[in-house]
């Protein structure tokens, strides 16, 4: 009741629902949060970027981040696409976010993919003036000291299969599994102030991820605001992302660069992995990825017809160059698709995406007075549309919402050339 209090008094006037056809107003909203709960997130003020890190769990204990992406909201908190990799903020300090609860999923015994929200803000306690605090109480390595010891409480402990015997020799050439609960935060602090030198990426992570928050000398800070311990659809894209346009991770940068074996590569066998030099390296390749959205204009064409009009639109993929759109997900009957677009630039991924976004919002040539008559159907707002009905009571969002997005970061770009 106390919390039901607070929440009227408090949160009405800042309130955005992101759905209405849900949730007509705030006290039909508040009546289902009080019968079946809700969470809270906490949401900084003056938002740099809502980034992802996805990292994968090997049974022995082992972290690996596996990319990172970046929401493009189409209203706030409703994400519309998503870009491969993020386009702002750290990646030394997301790389460092995902390892450290990695290794937190993986002593409460997670094997798998897991996936951690960091958001980027402005930090409001900046001081251009004051130098770099590197020597500030960083952190602890590994969050959570709560974790179990004893095997008996981990997770999927009784589903486990016995290992077999191993001999001296593979005993030696095979890394141990990572202890459980508190004694990996000991272990990784020695590993960390034994390997991570001074005036590096550390010190980066450590302005930003210090106990007492961001420091004064950090123009940015950041917050981990949900960790999704399962494979998300952010994390989905990254595999066919990276199996179309022939990319592989740079764990240095955490930028996308094409393999070796890619006909755009550069020259040096295929044995040597490509080395990145910055963002605008001929090797790095960027990426947008739209969330599923209906497509009205979907369910009236066939798949013939919907692929002659991609090729008429110049929707397609040039594995030449590794440039170009295709389509991650297409449900004609239903009207659902997701559109992934591949280019050397963020800029140029978003205007390829609008393209062939803009081609399947307006769907096959029609004659002026019925494209008209759709175009009022389909443009109307999502606030305007009468809630509480069951076909309209979801959160797929449609391609308009995703046009929206996409001129919505068109025009950021615009502004930020203008002197």
């Amino acid at each position: 009741e106390e919390v039901r209090q607070a929440l009227r008094r408090w949160v009405p006037r800042r309130v955005c629902l992101c759905n209405r056809r849900a949730y007509s107003d705030w006290a039909s909203w508040m009546g289902e949060a009080s019968r079946v709960g809700a969470v809270i997130q906490a949401v900084p003020q003056n938002l740099v970027s809502q980034t992802t890190v996805h990292i994968q769990i090997d049974p022995d204990g082992g972290v690996n981040v596996v990319g990172s992406s970046e929401a493009v909201m189409s209203q706030p908190f409703v994400r519309a696409a998503s870009y491969y990799p993020h386009t702002s903020g750290s990646w030394e300090v997301l790389q460092e976010a995902g390892v450290r609860l990695g290794h937190v999923l993986a002593s409460k015994g997670h094997v798998g993919f897991a996936s951690v929200d960091v958001v980027f803000f402005e930090n409001p306690e900046y001081d251009p003036a004051r130098p770099p605090e590197f020597d500030r109480e960083p952190t602890p390595l590994v969050i959570g000291g709560g974790t179990p010891i004893d095997p008996r409480h981990l997770m999927f402990e009784g589903l486990r299969s016995p290992s077999p015997p191993m001999s001296a020799d593979s005993e030696e050439r095979l890394p141990r599994p990572a202890p459980a609960g508190a004694l990996v935060d000991a272990e990784l602090a020695l590993q960390a102030k034994a390997n991570v030198p001074s005036g590096g990426a550390e010190d980066i992570v450590t302005m930003m991820l210090g106990s007492a928050g961001p420091s004064p000398s950090s123009r940015f800070g950041c917050w981990i605001v949900d960790v999704d311990a399962r494979l998300t659809d952010e994390a989905t894209a990254l595999f066919p992302l990276q199996f179309v346009g022939q990319l592989r991770l740079d764990p240095a940068s955490g930028l996308l660069c094409l393999a070796q074996s890619a006909g755009g590569a550069p020259e040096g066998g295929a044995s040597k992995p490509p080395v990145v030099q910055d963002a605008g390296d001929a090797a790095v390749r960027w990426a947008v990825v739209s969330r599923v959205a209906t497509a009205p204009e979907l369910s009236k064409m066939s798949h013939q017809s919907l692929f002659q009009l991609a090729k008429m639109r110049g929707v397609s993929f040039d594995l030449l160059h590794n440039v170009g759109c295709v389509f991650n997900f297409l449900d004609a009957l239903h009207a659902l698709c997701s559109v992934l677009a591949v280019d050397r630039s963020p800029e140029l991924c978003v205007k390829r995406l609008a393209t062939a976004v803009s081609a399947l919002a307006e769907g096959a040539p029609r004659t002026a007075a019925a494209a008209s008559s759709v175009r009022s159907k389909v443009s109307a707002p999502r606030e305007v549309l009468q809630a509480g009905r069951e076909a309209d009571a979801s959160d797929c969002i449609s391609v308009i919402d995703v046009q929206a997005a996409l001129r919505a970061v068109q025009r950021r770009w615009t502004d930020k050339r203008r002197p």
